[in-house]
């Protein structure tokens, strides 16, 4: 089944193999306004090998913004995740212009020789890097706490 951005105007999905050891989040309530760019969750899907993380991002600020969210890592207990940018599917990373709606699924994978304990996973920290505004002076850190049943 295919991980949602959560986005209310598109139906962009990333195709997943279904995997019983798979948790799928909803995180849609999940938001945050830095910089005038607001930042959505969609769904969190995840697997021994990664996690998945839907995303839609809208710069409601009249200038450009800059962000790397697939350049970030993920903590799942006391393993961290890279942001895999090669897997990134969509495109929500770099300047975006005033205005601009964009969405994809980040995908974070399990560092080499390790698994994920999936139903273990009590809670899931997001570090997606900084928005920078246009000028560079301000910057803000995206960070979320996504809770895991």
């Amino acid at each position: 089944a295919p991980v949602s951005t959560g986005s209310k105007t598109k139906s962009s999905e990333v195709a997943a193999v279904a995997d019983p050891g798979t948790k799928l989040v909803d995180a849609s309530a999940q938001t945050q306004t830095l910089n005038g760019l607001v930042i959505n969750l969609g769904e969190v899907r995840i697997t021994k090998d990664s996690v998945q993380v839907g995303i839609n991002i809208e710069n409601t600020s009249d200038e450009v913004v800059t962000f790397y969210p697939d350049q970030g890592n993920a903590v799942i207990g006391a393993m961290q995740v890279d942001a895999n940018m090669f897997f990134t599917d969509g495109d929500v990373s770099g300047d975006i212009m005033a205005g601009v709606q964009k969405e994809g699924v980040i995908e974070f994978l399990a560092p080499d020789g390790k698994e994920i304990d999936v139903e273990a996973v009590k809670e899931l920290k997001l570090h997606f890097g900084t928005v920078f505004d246009e000028s560079f002076l301000e910057s803000k850190e995206a960070n979320f706490v996504v809770p895991v049943k």
